[in-house]
């Protein structure tokens, strides 16, 4: 009798956890603060991973000229409450920052308790990614003659890949897209261009921004050649 009774509790706590797990909200993505604190004013972006109720990531700081980026430990989810903590190592010495809130959508409020030394409340909002998946075009003129681009992108979190599709005269390639990122509303990413007769590959590497149906990139070729260029989603892409 009492072996039953456990078993039954064990798989009422098994679908408490599995409930309390699809109810945790999602925190997966990029999140920006700024506010005012006793050594100045900084600014935060928190690279947050949510696994059921665990959480996970990075916090980058940004004061004065310094930088720091911290891994985020003790993350935790309870439907839309979280907590992590930050270990800052500031002047040799390592700092506890405990944070604790509330997600709501695409804001968090958290209360940030910087070890004895005081406690501040911010919010946090999500940054949202541009729409770049799918296809876009771009034409110019170049060193080497005029140019047709189709990019064909696809985006999984904040990784893009793809293929570059390139036609000067009559000669086409297609080349894979590599390192693509896209953080917000820039993108990054790399063309190993192949050209045919030529054994060696060029390196091209895109840094850009997306601003609606257009995307303006400056296009590096090797150390050979820049190029701004305009790049605009094909029609059939929306």
């Amino acid at each position: 009798m009492e072996e039953k009774i456990m078993k039954t509790l064990a798989i009422l706590m098994t679908a408490l956890a599995l409930t309390v797990s699809a109810r945790a909200a999602d925190v997966t993505g990029k999140w920006k603060s700024d506010f005012v604190t006793v050594v100045g004013p900084v600014k935060y972006v928190y690279d947050l991973k949510s696994d059921g109720t665990s959480v996970t990531g990075k916090a980058t700081r940004m004061a004065d000229a310094a930088t720091n980026e911290t891994t985020l430990t003790e993350g935790k989810l309870a439907g839309n409450d979280i907590s992590f903590v930050e270990t800052l190592n500031f002047n040799d010495q390592d700092i506890r920052i405990d944070y604790s809130g509330k997600v709501g959508g695409d804001s968090m409020k958290l209360t940030r308790k910087v070890g004895d030394f005081g406690e501040t409340n911010i919010v946090a909002t999500r940054e949202k990614m541009a729409s770049v998946a799918g296809k876009w075009t771009a034409e110019f003129d170049s060193g080497v003659g005029h140019q047709n681009y189709i990019y064909d992108f696809k985006v999984d979190g904040d990784k893009l890949s793809g293929k570059a599709s390139r036609s000067v005269d009559d000669v086409k390639t297609d080349t894979d897209i590599t390192e693509g990122k896209v953080t917000g509303d820039e993108i990054t990413f790399v063309e190993m261009l192949k050209i045919p007769d030529q054994d060696q590959a060029i390196r091209i590497q895109y840094t850009g921004k997306v601003a609606g149906d257009e995307i303006q990139l400056t296009r590096a070729v090797g150390d050979r050649a820049t190029n701004n260029i305009v790049a605009k989603r094909a029609p059939d892409a929306k």
